[in-house]
Parts: structure tokens; C-alpha cells; sequence
């Protein structure tokens, strides 16, 4: 989520019909917030990847390039300039108030096309509004509530240690199992196990590309138990074994 202090300034605002398929997007020179009401789809940028499903926020920064695979859908979306601070990853927020968002999203719309005196403001206070909004509704505001942003954290500067696991951090959030998944995927849209999965398979890929590393160094870096369970999930995740994956990428 952007810092609190972020200086923001919108540049368009668009609602457009998006067609089904499997799109790549350059990198852009500016960042882009979407409300998606309808279909499933996924992101995928730096070996990382992240669906989002009905209804949620998205939030993609410039300078990321990215593969978006989605149905058809009619998208309201909003392009802006971080003036003061920058992001690396694309962020998906799984929302509830369907109402509120689609209400300042079309707000900043309608500023748009009338294009009257002072627009840009206007539309700049709805962008602040709805990060404002999303803020207060992820509960990244609420430090009881912000354990869930925590652990994320955590997660991608642990998840190479294999006696890392889902109830050890709820343990460490000091919340019960069943409510930290439930809010985690409230939060990210995924398990918490499918989120450290990735982390995890996302990393052993990029190291299985260098073609210097053993399956079995790989299965250690990457916080597997042992390189059989590696091999095992790797198949089941990919469709492919390990050995498969490396031959194919260096085809």
C-alpha cells in the first residue's frame, strides 16, 4: 500500500471494455488503480504472480512490466504520477463496499469528461479518497488489524526457512489459525499457503534458470523440507518435473 504521505496526481481516468485473453504490457511512466466488478484474472511480473478475483482494487505501478490474463470485463481505471515515493509490485485488494468504490471511481469519471475548471483537483482529492478508503477497509491503519501486512512481510524475508508455516504465523500474529487464513485471504485473495508457495516457487524457478544449481540445493534455498517433496509439489504446481521446466527453459 503507498505510504501515507503520498503525493498523487491523476493523469486519466477511462472506462474501457477489456477483451478475454492473455495480454503483456510494457512498462508505462505512470501507475494505474482499477476496479475490477466482474471476472477473475491474474498478474504476472517478475517472476511473481497474484490473482485477483470480484470484486477488488489493483493497483499496478509505473515502470512494471506485466502479463495480465483475464476474461472480458468493462474496467474503470485511473491513471496517475507518484510524485514523491515509488512501488515495485502490483497490489490486489479484495474489496466489499461494491457500492463506495464503483460510486469514486465513476466520480472521478464524470470530473473527467466534464473537464471543467479545477478538474484536476477534484480528481486528484477522489484518487486520495479511495486510497483512503482502501487504507481504512485493508486495515493497514489499524495496527491490530496490520499483523496481516506484517506477515506478508515476514513471509518474503522468511520463506526460505523450511520450519516456516502457516500456524507458526498465526502463533507469531497471536491470532488463531482459522482467523488468519481467513483474513489473509480476505486481504490478498489467496491462502496464506498459496502465498508463500509462490514466493517460494517463483524464487526456485529463478534459480533452476541459471542452470548452477542442483534440484536439491534449489529444494534448500527455497525452504522445501526435502528435494522429493520439491520435486512432488513443483510437478503439481506446473504441470511439468523439474527436470522438464529446465530443459524447456533453455530451449
Amino acid at each position: 500500500m503507498l505510504p501515507e504521505n503520498a503525493a498523487v496526481k491523476v493523469t486519466d481516468v477511462l472506462n474501457y471494455h477489456q477483451k478475454k485473453g492473455h495480454f503483456t504490457v510494457s512498462k508505462r511512466s505512470f501507475s494505474a488503480i482499477s476496479l475490477r466488478l466482474n471476472t477473475n484474472g491474474k498478474y504476472i511480473w517478475n517472476n511473481k504472480a497474484l490473482s485477483f478475483k470480484p470484486p477488488s482494487v489493483c493497483v499496478i505501478p509505473a515502470g512494471v512490466a506485466y502479463e495480465r490474463i483475464s476474461l472480458e470485463d468493462d474496467v474503470l481505471v485511473i491513471h496517475f504520477d507518484l510524485l514523491n515515493c515509488t512501488m515495485e509490485d502490483i497490489e490486489v485488494y479484495k474489496i466489499f463496499d461494491t457500492e463506495k468504490y464503483r460510486r469514486l471511481f465513476v466520480k472521478a469519471l464524470k470530473i473527467r469528461l466534464e473537464n471543467s475548471s479545477g478538474a484536476q483537483y477534484r480528481e486528484n482529492a477522489v484518487l486520495y479518497e479511495i486510497l483512503g478508503e482502501l487504507s481504512g477497509d485493508m486495515g493497514l491503519l489499524n495496527p491490530r488489524k496490520n499483523y496481516i501486512a506484517e506477515s506478508a512481510e515476514y513471509m518474503k524475508q522468511n520463506f526460505f526457512n523450511p520450519e516456516l508455516s502457516i500456524d507458526g504465523l498465526a502463533k507469531r500474529a497471536n491470532v488463531s489459525p482459522a482467523q488468519y487464513r481467513r483474513k489473509f485471504r480476505d486481504i490478498y485473495g489467496a491462502s496464506p499457503k498459496q502465498y508463500l508457495d509462490s514466493l517460494r516457487f517463483n524464487y526456485a524457478k529463478s534459480l533452476l534458470e541459471t542452470g548452477y544449481f542442483s534440484q536439491k540445493e534449489v529444494a534448500f534455498r527455497c525452504g522445501f523440507a526435502s528435494v522429493e517433496y520439491f520435486r512432488t509439489a513443483f510437478k503439481k504446481e506446473f504441470g511439468k518435473s523439474v527436470k522438464e521446466y529446465c530443459k524447456d527453459s533453455n530451449d
